[in-house]
């Protein structure tokens, strides 16, 4: 497949994280899938699993606290990078997004926030701790992330949101379903945004959703219900980009299967 990395730096997405209603159901699932493997580790008083891939990190996995009004299904989030979290997330505030959890430190890696953007899709921010050396690119290759995708039934309300907080442009790309947006960091694509028109959409709310890179889209989409998720959408081809799936995991989370054209 083809290995283009990720663009890094302020303003792109830098960390996944699996919100996890059953966090043991859904570590062997990935790591199964993706050929990952799992680093146990404690946050703070909180179990936290590291996926990692030989020596490189690529997201991790965390139990959902008990809640009064039930678990919340297991989701994935995006997390972008901010030069500025305090800054970053007031003027979040300021543009209209709930502030799900302000920033809050994490000992030895950094600070992070949770918002809600205008048509309530869930993001992550991330500011990192200073750290000797040059940033490292993000991995490529199969069990990496490789596209980050808002779909949402809020679009202008969505890309006015983006544009001003990360300071993102965008191109329109025309397809068979309608207008696909592109949101750009100068020349470089950091993000799409899918409209959620039809209903085949009802009952989903509006998210962000994360791709992962396989060698076989087809072959590992098959494999996903022995491994107890289920298909969600086949596999099936993007002209000019590559194939995709998505798929949902043993406790719902959802996520998308990528192959780029090589």
């Amino acid at each position: 497949m083809a290995d283009k990395p990720m663009p890094t730096g302020f303003g792109t997405f830098c960390w996944s994280q699996l919100n996890a209603s059953d966090a043991a159901a859904c570590e062997p699932f990935y790591l199964s899938l993706f050929g990952w493997s799992a680093d146990h580790k404690d946050l703070g008083g909180l179990p936290m699993t590291l996926f990692k891939r030989g020596a490189d990190e690529m997201g991790t996995l965390m139990q959902i606290p008990p809640m009064a009004s039930g678990t919340p299904r297991s989701h994935w989030m995006g997390y972008v990078w901010v030069q500025d979290l305090d800054a970053t997330f007031a003027r979040a505030k300021e543009l209209g997004a709930a502030p799900f959890v302000p920033p809050t430190t994490v000992p030895e890696a950094g600070r992070f926030a949770v918002i809600g953007d205008p048509g309530g899709a869930v993001l992550g921010l991330f500011e990192e701790a200073p750290r000797p050396g040059p940033s490292r690119p993000m991995p490529t290759g199969h069990g990496a992330f490789c596209w980050y995708e808002l779909t949402t039934r809020e679009v202008a309300a969505s890309i006015a949101f983006y544009t001003q907080l990360f300071g993102w442009t965008t191109r329109e790309w025309p397809m068979d379903f309608g207008i696909y947006t592109l949101f750009l960091r100068g020349e470089e694509a950091v993000a799409g945004l899918m409209p959620m028109a039809g209903p085949e959409w009802e009952g989903i709310p509006n998210h962000w959703m994360p791709y992962v890179g396989v060698n076989d889209v087809d072959e590992r989409f098959a494999a996903v219900p022995g491994l107890g998720g289920t298909g969600c959408v086949p596999p099936t081809d993007i002209p000019e980009v590559g194939r995709f799936a998505v798929i949902a995991d043993p406790t719902g989370g959802v996520i998308s299967l990528m192959r780029g054209l090589d």
